[in-house]
């Protein structure tokens, strides 16, 4: 029965989720503003980085949430399905990924409105190698592969590639894992090491094409950020009081909020190649606070976040056309670029329109799914446990 499956909902996450994918939305429409030619502030270091933040945040909370259910599941039934997991990931993600790499490989180069002339031009190079690439839920390696030939209004989703490849072993680790905390750590370290082997391998041979396309796909496959979120799972499904105690320390919540910005502005150049780590560990403080520390100074539990968190996926996914929809438009409303509303028009209309299409596709086409995904669930979670709560 729906009511007698555990149940988890953490307070906040989805207000978190809004703004991860805004911040997303506000970087691409200053790379977007760039694309075309137009006056930009792209390279201005909070908006050059808020989108990869939006990403490192999204990942963080990925496997916070994922590990945290796997760990619920395994408790109340001694195992885990991983075949039901599959189907749920399949259900929540796959529906909104292959409809916009359909309209971005077969439908947008139709339309000119949409056109990014360059990326445009290089779309037919090795298109059906990319279209297979995409297809497999590889789009991380298509972009690694071809750098300089992104394909419009999708390239976006190589986030999407690198956390369904993580979630290919995942539920199998915490499946089979008795020591789970030890065993996350023990694969991270695997990582960073590997990681490093890459970069010293491209630096002695930087010139080598399949070196150079190795060394782009481990740079995007950021998957110590979900790593680092299974962790902050296990200490809140062990409760361990040591180190939460720490976390809801409100000297380490201001500390988390005002390390952004410095590490934004200062971050020493020998630390960048890691800043996703450095940012991951404070994005789980954040979310652990909002989670479930009932004190904690960021409070996000209101209809409009949790509705707005709701739709953030599709937010995410399908903001890329709309923005360049909303530039390509500015003309025929009048907006001249000088004029000082220029930019409060990219933003609003850009934020409505993306709002909008993402609600549309929510109530007409991905709730369907949800309900598919809600029947091989064995823990019931978000929006779906609090409705369903007993």
């Amino acid at each position: 029965m729906l009511n007698e499956r555990p149940k988890v909902f953490f307070p906040g996450l989805n207000g978190l989720r809004f703004f991860a994918a805004a911040a997303v939305v506000i970087t691409h429409v200053e790379l977007l503003k760039d694309v075309i030619g137009l006056p930009n502030n792209w390279k201005n270091p909070l908006l050059f980085n808020l989108g990869g933040l939006g990403v490192y945040f999204f990942f963080v909370l990925s496997g916070f949430l994922i590990t945290y259910l796997l760990l619920v599941e395994k408790e109340k039934s001694k195992t885990i399905s991983v075949k039901q997991f599959y189907l749920r990931r399949i259900f929540r993600i796959w529906p909104i990924y292959y409809l916009l790499v359909f309209l971005a490989f077969f439908v947008f180069p139709h339309i000119p409105i949409l056109h990014l002339d360059y990326f445009h031009r290089l779309l037919p190079m090795d298109f059906g190698l990319k279209l297979a690439l995409f297809v497999f839920i590889l789009p991380n390696l298509a972009l690694a592969m071809y750098p300089h030939a992104s394909v419009p209004h999708v390239g976006h989703a190589w986030s999407i590639g690198v956390e369904e490849q993580f979630y290919l072993v995942w539920p199998w680790i915490v499946r089979k894992s008795n020591k789970l905390m030890r065993t996350i750590i023990y694969i991270g370290i695997g990582i960073l090491i590997f990681k490093i082997i890459v970069l010293l391998l491209y630096a002695k041979f930087p010139q080598v094409y399949w070196i150079q396309t190795v060394k782009e796909f481990v740079a995007m496959t950021k998957m110590e950020c979900m790593v680092v979120g299974g962790v902050g799972a296990c200490l809140v499904f062990q409760k361990d009081k040591k180190w939460l105690d720490i976390i809801f320390n409100p000297i380490s919540q201001v500390l988390a909020f005002i390390s952004i910005p410095l590490l934004i502005y200062f971050l020493p150049p020998f630390l960048q190649d890691g800043e996703h780590i450095l940012f991951a560990f404070i994005f789980l403080v954040i979310i652990i606070n909002a989670a479930v520390n009932p004190k904690s100074i960021l409070k996000l539990e209101n209809r409009m976040f949790n509705y707005l968190g709701t739709i953030s996926y599709g937010m995410y996914m399908y903001h890329m056309f709309i923005v360049v929809l909303v530039i390509r438009l500015a003309p025929f409303f009048h907006i001249q670029q000088q004029s000082p509303f220029v930019n409060l028009y990219y933003y609003t209309a850009s934020f409505v329109g993306t709002i909008g299409i993402s609600s549309l596709s929510y109530f007409l086409f991905e709730r369907y799914f949800i309900r598919l995904k809600n029947k091989f669930s064995v823990v019931l979670s978000g929006s779906g446990a609090k409705e369903n709560k007993t």
